[in-house]
């Protein structure tokens, strides 16, 4: 790996939408047809593994972003890896103000402009550059942040953005890779607990079956 081992604790952070029969769960509306909750996670990521850190559950409707206070973990140590759905330059400038770090990846229409190329020094990653980001008196941020330029496991470009200016390149977005964890682990959690079928009716009922089974992953995962 080319990760150091000095580089802190990695938190990915993600949510996943649970359908509920509407007709059954008036209090879960989502669409007009639709039902649902969605569970809002964060993990701790050590030696290729991971394991559930703090959960949140909320109607399937408001955006992930919504939830940042309760994910995002402000030690000067942890570095708080999501995706696209939890841009937020208002909250990107405070991370950069407290030292809070994060690894996400960049909006496809982010106006930006670049301030400084850095020397690129590994064949896998294509640019590596200083920017801010946002439209100047709309919502321009006050903090520089970095964006590096690579590809994924299918070859697709892809731009990851990020306040931390000390890892390399390399390092950053093999750390950005590390969030397909989350994904690996909402499908097990479907597939292996007991979520997709309620044994309750209540929104209590239906949130304490989905902590069980968050719980009884945090055992299954740690054996």
């Amino acid at each position: 790996k080319n990760i150091k081992h000095n580089i802190g604790q990695i938190y990915l952070i993600d949510s996943t939408t649970i359908s509920l029969c509407l007709s059954k769960y008036l209090w879960a509306t989502f669409r007009k047809t639709k039902a649902g909750i969605k569970l809002h996670l964060r993990l701790k990521f050590f030696k290729n593994n991971v394991l559930p850190d703090e959960a949140v559950i909320t109607p399937a409707k408001p955006a992930d972003k919504t939830q940042m206070d309760a994910l995002v973990v402000e030690e000067k140590d942890a570095i708080n890896v999501f995706d696209r759905g939890y841009v937020d330059y208002e909250k990107f400038d405070i991370y950069c103000e407290k030292g809070i770090r994060f690894v996400t990846r960049l909006k496809s229409n982010a106006k930006i402009q670049v301030v400084k190329e850095l020397t690129v020094k590994d064949e896998t990653i294509e640019k590596d550059h200083i920017v801010y980001l946002g439209t100047k008196g709309i919502n321009r941020m006050k903090h520089p942040l970095r964006i590096i330029k690579t590809h994924d496991t299918e070859g697709k470009p892809i731009i990851i953005l990020t306040n931390d200016f000390k890892l390399t390149a390399r390092e950053i977005s093999d750390i950005y890779r590390y969030r397909w964890q989350i994904e690996l682990f909402f499908k097990w959690l479907k597939q292996h607990c007991q979520i997709k079928h309620f044994y309750g009716l209540s929104q209590q009922a239906v949130e304490n079956q989905v902590f069980y089974s968050i719980n009884n992953s945090l055992f299954i995962n740690a054996a």
